[in-house]
């Protein structure tokens, strides 16, 4: 009897969080929210936003307490939109945390399919 084993397969895209500059819909602000709460390898959260007016891809990126720091460009959440409808698995973390003036953060996101 043959045996079959399923090996994963993983993308990993690296990209920089976008519209850290902004604030949030409640008025918090996101750069606020990076200095208090992203580190370098913190685990990050993705979340859909299909009401965005924007765009219909849109996926925000959220601190490991869920607060909103900004979002995926157009392109990559193009690519990861598919991926979070279907649950696929997705490991986000933050790769670097800099900026003298404005904080930024740097992202990895490895979907597992």
């Amino acid at each position: 009897m043959a045996k079959i084993i399923k090996i994963p397969s993983v993308f990993i895209y690296e990209s920089k969080v976008v519209g850290v500059s902004k604030a949030n819909d409640d008025g918090t602000s996101r750069q606020e929210i990076i200095k208090r709460e992203v580190e370098e390898e913190d685990k990050l959260k993705l979340e859909m936003e299909p009401d965005n007016a924007y765009d219909k891809n849109a996926v925000k990126v959220l601190s490991r307490n869920g607060n909103q720091i900004g979002y995926l460009n157009r392109e990559l959440a193009e690519k990861v939109h598919p991926a979070i409808e279907n649950n696929a698995e997705i490991h986000v973390k933050a790769t670097w945390v800099n900026g003298d003036k404005m904080l930024g953060v740097g992202l990895r996101i490895e979907l597992v399919s």
